[in-house]
């Protein structure tokens, strides 16, 4: 028997308005501990703001959240999928569209909300399915030079001075 995204999804859905700031988000995600709520504007889903959003659209911009508006950072349009759907098709959609939540809707109604997380907790073998659109290479992350310190790939000692080689991050001794 398929498990249905309605099974798994979560039903209490918290949401803001699109004039509401980012520091009211941020302390209603902490108070109800959710990292995502969605905006609402005449009873209608208009998008959805995440603690990502808010990483890095506000804080990693040095941005005063206090006055920030959801409609600023939020992601729209939502990307939503039917109660029915069976859990695979969740997982494929997330994957295809690089996110972590879905809108469920029915009727043009939203109903709830599925997150990988609840995917993954009751199939954990689709995890791998999740994030096969989601891994990223050394080559994809490129760091700046100052921020390539941690464990060598070939001797696994810690150093401050990593270099990318054919894809590894090497200290200098296994350079040599």
């Amino acid at each position: 028997m398929e498990l249905s995204v309605g099974d798994v999804m979560t039903r209490a859905v918290v949401y803001v308005k699109p004039t509401e700031n980012i520091k009211r988000v941020a302390e209603l995600m902490k108070s109800h501990d959710i990292d995502s709520l969605l905006v609402m504007e005449r009873k209608k889903g208009s998008g959805i703001v995440t603690d990502t959003d808010i990483i890095r659209k506000v804080v990693a911009e040095g941005r005063d959240p206090s006055s920030i508006h959801v409609a600023e950072v939020m992601t729209s349009p939502l990307i939503t999928i039917d109660p029915e759907m069976d859990i695979d098709e969740a997982a494929r959609r997330m994957s295809e569209q690089h996110v972590k939540r879905l809108v469920v809707t029915k009727h043009d109604n939203i109903v709830g909300i599925v997150s990988e997380e609840d995917i993954v907790n009751v199939e954990p073998a689709l995890s791998t399915l999740i994030r096969e659109h989601n891994i990223w290479t050394i080559e994809e992350i490129t760091p700046t030079p100052e921020s390539l310190s941690g464990v060598c790939e070939s001797c696994n000692n810690f150093s401050e001075n990593l270099k990318v080689v054919d894809g590894r991050l090497l200290c200098e001794e296994c350079i040599r």
